[in-house]
């Protein structure tokens, strides 16, 4: 199970969980929102993918 802030791997891409399947809505429960880093508009792109293809990421480098 992931939450949000989780860093996770879609096959070799690194993402952030933002949105949980619960918060997505009706017939997305089994997905997960996932942020890789990238705008449109200024808008950051989330995508729903489905949890289960999701693998638990490296702990971030934290810096100051």
């Amino acid at each position: 199970m992931v939450a949000k802030g989780d860093v996770v791997l879609v096959h070799t891409r690194v993402g952030v969980v933002v949105v949980t399947g619960e918060e997505l809505g009706e017939g997305l429960d089994d997905h997960t929102g996932v942020w890789f880093g990238t705008f449109e508009n200024d808008r950051p792109v989330v995508w729903t993918i489905p949890t289960e293809y999701l693998v638990k990421g490296p702990q971030p480098l934290l810096k100051h």
